[in-house]
């Protein structure tokens, strides 16, 4: 009887290994793992060209000799360049001076810094004792969920 009760517990204690080894290899399952650190993975900062008109006003005089006259012209317009001109006419006894303020237009280009965008996360997560390293598409917070399949573990998303 003694024997008999020996190869029981012998064959029920290989089993019971073999049942729990298998077990373990074959077991999927999902839990929760506590978040070390989390990293952004930022998109490249390149700068944004942005051109602009930036325009003036700039004093102009002329003599022009041998007149004499006084008057102040209209505003003229330059059809082309959309210019504007405003003249007063000074009378001299040998000429004449013309006081003009010319617009005087030219583009500019500024570069802006676009605003860092966020591709992806790097999360260090705690599993059993073991730290993990994965990359996800969100911010976990302070804890992450995790798929463990066959002793093999990986954020579940």
């Amino acid at each position: 009887m003694k024997m008999v009760n020996q190869a029981a517990v012998a064959i029920l204690g290989t089993s019971l290994l073999a049942g729990s080894a298998f077990a373990r290899w074959d077991d999927s399952y999902f839990d929760y793992a506590r978040v070390l650190s989390v990293n952004p993975v930022v998109a490249n900062q390149d700068s944004e060209p942005v051109t602009h008109q930036e325009c003036w006003s700039e004093p102009v005089q002329e003599y022009h000799p041998g007149l004499s006259a006084q008057r102040t012209l209209p505003p003229t317009v330059d059809e082309d360049t959309g210019t504007v001109t405003r003249r007063t006419v000074s009378i001299q006894e040998s000429g004449y001076y013309t006081h003009e303020a010319k617009e005087r237009c030219r583009e500019r280009t500024d570069y802006r810094q676009q605003q860092p965008t966020v591709m992806a996360w790097d999360v260090v997560y705690r599993y059993h004792g073991q730290d993990y390293h994965d990359r996800i598409a969100h911010d976990p917070g302070s804890r992450v969920r995790v798929h463990v399949d066959n002793g093999y573990v990986e954020v579940a998303e």
